[in-house]
């Protein structure tokens, strides 16, 4: 997919990953609207982008909500003439603990940012890249934890990044072939995601103070830089699973040899099992209409 030229969108753009995604795509010569729930970072970044001659655009959006999204769309179509990227970038992180002990509001703004947000992107800007009949991309942010990482004291996190791959394997196979679909599954990186929480609007249990830990954590993290730099080259090569960190492989491997462990114990292939797999009942009802 072709960066140059092009314009995007990218939601969580004021900070972290996705105001290092924003830059790369600037430095590619792409036009970029910066959407982020804080207005000023966002309008930052835009500075930053217009600064070096291309057009930007800073919108405040909380990715929760569809009608933020629809208007988002809107104004980025109004500026560049059309938008060829998304970056479904915002995410946030419950405050950590059990999961056993995770409250309601805790779990439930987990999951209308992470996969909610992912959701009201894909329902916004897929018909429009469909309708447009040119090349473009949808980028849903995973994570590690899409990958088979599962994260204690952070269950409701990685549920939603299990989510956000389910998501998008199922959008690639949906939408034509002039629409293509990433999933991005970073590790631990130097991002401002220990700040969530600190961000959370009144209506979804409002903010609290930041665990000190997890910015201790993720101060130990990757360059948000050079994650971008990984995105940007997922993107040019068309990769659906864009990987940034290169020991993730080996707990994916673990994952992988568990699960075809328990098949080759429980239920070994056997002449003839294909006779309840999805794709072949749903050719037999084909075939009987």
């Amino acid at each position: 997919m072709e960066i140059a030229g092009n314009s995007a969108v990218v939601t969580g753009g004021g900070n972290g990953i996705g105001r290092a995604i924003s830059l790369a795509l600037a430095g590619k010569g792409a036009n970029v609207a910066v959407a982020d729930i804080e207005l000023d970072a966002a309008e930052a970044v835009a500075s930053e982008i217009a600064a070096l001659g291309l057009k930007s655009l800073a919108v405040a959006v909380d990715v929760s909500r569809e009608d933020d999204l629809a208007d988002l769309a809107d104004e980025a179509w109004s500026a560049f003439g059309s938008v060829e990227l998304l970056f479904n970038n915002a995410g946030v992180m419950a405050p950590g603990g059990p999961l056993m002990q995770v409250s309601k509001a805790d779990f439930d703004w987990c999951f209308s940012v992470n996969v909610g947000g992912v959701m009201n992107g894909i329902r916004v800007f897929a018909p429009r890249f469909v309708a447009s009949g040119k090349p473009a991309w949808i980028i849903n942010t995973g994570s590690e934890h899409s990958l088979g990482v599962p994260h204690l004291f952070g269950g409701a996190y990685t549920a939603t990044k299990h989510a956000v791959l389910g998501l998008s394997d199922v959008l690639a196979r949906e939408l034509p072939e002039h629409v293509g679909v990433s999933v991005l599954c970073p590790g631990i990186t130097q991002s401002t995601l220990w700040r969530a929480t600190e961000r959370r609007p009144e209506e979804q249990g409002g903010p609290i103070a930041a665990m000190p830990a997890n910015a201790a954590a993720m101060a130990l993290g990757m360059p948000v830089e050079q994650v971008a730099d990984r995105v940007m080259a997922g993107i040019e090569n068309e990769s659906f699973y864009i990987m940034t960190h290169a020991h993730v492989v080996e707990i994916a491997r673990e994952r992988w040899q568990a699960v075809e462990g328990a098949f080759a114990t429980q239920v070994p292939r056997y002449p003839g099992d294909q006779a309840y797999d999805v794709n072949e009942v749903m050719k037999k009802l084909r075939e009987q209409r």
